[in-house]
């Protein structure tokens, strides 16, 4: 069986932690919104409803990347990259989303 080498295995658990933050940044930016007025609720809902499900993916993803100390097998690794993918594509949603907000005129 192949293995994932330890450096590999670091830079996997790096990049969870900073989805981990990405997270917390989006849903702390999904809470802000439901003040303004000025943003359609629907919109304000989607933008936290995307953090929300990001925030999933990377208790998810690090999970896995911290499951790969004890078994550094490329399945368990080939898992852990598909999460990361899922945090990847959740953030890119969000983005897009919360460009559609209309800069005040």
């Amino acid at each position: 069986m192949h293995e994932v080498s330890k450096q590999t295995i670091e830079t996997a658990q790096k990049h969870a932690q900073k989805s981990i933050e990405h997270s917390k940044e989006i849903q702390e930016l999904g809470k802000s919104l439901q003040t303004d007025d000025q943003i359609e609720p629907e919109q304000k809902e989607r933008i936290q409803a995307y953090g929300e499900t990001m925030h999933e993916h990377t208790q998810k993803f690090q999970e896995l990347a911290h499951r790969l100390t004890e078994d550094p097998s490329t399945d368990l690794f080939s898992e852990t990259v598909k999460e990361h993918i899922k945090v990847n594509q959740v953030h890119i949603e969000a983005m897009k989303e919360f460009q559609k907000i209309e800069p005040p005129a």
